[in-house]
């Protein structure tokens, strides 16, 4: 299995669109650094948090707090989150399948002495090894820039005690080592509900043998889950979408991190997660290849 799953990564790396995403994401690292180092970084956080009235002495930029920006700032990690990620995770899950049935080449590995369940098991586990290494790879390189241009420190971060509403602003101050606790968690909880979006693109591309339909119908699901969740009337069904988890890793710079409101949010993540392997897995047992 080990084999295999090596195998799959390496099939991966070879492919360009692997690495569109981190490029993509290198692009908007040395752009926020950009304006970290040359606007107004201190004004930024007073219209962030608390309005008028409320006023930074120095700059909080640092490493941590680059890293923190790109992740989960309110405002300039909502286009991150929202669009981008999505589109770079769905575009690497929903080909994975696809590509190789339009290609052809599913049909030779699975004329091999291999089982379905295996060469699943393994495309499944590679992609996720790949949304890991994307979302942390954000991370890293956001630290990295921010660590050569501004040095290392605490972390200020600017967040909301209500995510939903974005009332209740809430400035606080960690310690380097609390800070970098906090940003990995961020990041991994923020890998989970990326996956999420990835199984969906991973879904419709075992289903339709598709890959364009697989990226297109994952972003066009995940918008239309946006709108549903801002109108009123869908309100009490709000929690039950994924998309109102894909920011979960904002919570992890609350202090204190209000650890009820991740477990509930990984419960729905996980459903989702479980039933689109699971349908996943089902499709494929039954696909014929030889169409």
């Amino acid at each position: 299995m080990l084999r295999q799953i090596g195998f799959e990564i390496f099939k991966m790396s070879r492919r360009p669109r692997t690495y569109l995403g981190t490029a993509a994401f290198a692009l908007i690292c040395i752009a926020v650094m950009l304006g970290m180092k040359y606007g107004d970084v201190g004004s930024m956080v007073t219209s962030q948090a608390a309005g008028q009235g409320f006023g930074v002495v120095g700059s909080p930029a640092n490493a941590e707090y680059m890293a923190w920006m790109v992740v989960a700032s309110p405002f300039v990690a909502m286009p991150i989150l929202t669009m981008f990620m999505p589109f770079f995770v769905a575009l690497v899950f929903g080909e994975i399948f696809a590509g190789e049935s339009t290609d052809g080449t599913l049909r030779a590995l699975l004329s091999r002495p291999v089982t379905r369940g295996s060469v699943f098991a393994a495309k499944l586990a590679a992609c996720f090894v790949y949304v890991l290494g994307l979302v942390f790879s954000l991370g890293v390189l956001a630290y990295i820039i921010g660590l050569i241009f501004f040095g290392h420190g605490g972390l200020m971060a600017v967040t909301f005690a209500d995510r939903t509403t974005y009332t209740s602003p809430m400035l606080a101050w960690f310690t380097e080592g609390d800070g970098l606790n906090r940003l990995a968690l961020g990041y991994l909880l923020t890998t989970v509900a990326m996956s999420v979006v990835g199984m969906i693109a991973f879904f419709i591309g075992v289903w339709l043998n598709n890959a364009l339909g697989a990226i297109g119908g994952s972003i066009m699901l995940l918008f239309t889950m946006f709108v549903i969740g801002e109108i009123p009337y869908f309100k009490p069904i709000r929690e039950y979408l994924f998309s109102s988890h894909l920011v979960v890793g904002q919570r992890a710079f609350v202090d204190p991190i209000p650890w009820k409101d991740i477990g509930s949010s990984l419960v729905c993540l996980g459903i989702y997660l479980a039933v689109l392997v699971m349908a996943s897995g089902l499709v494929f047992r039954r696909k014929d290849i030889l169409t």
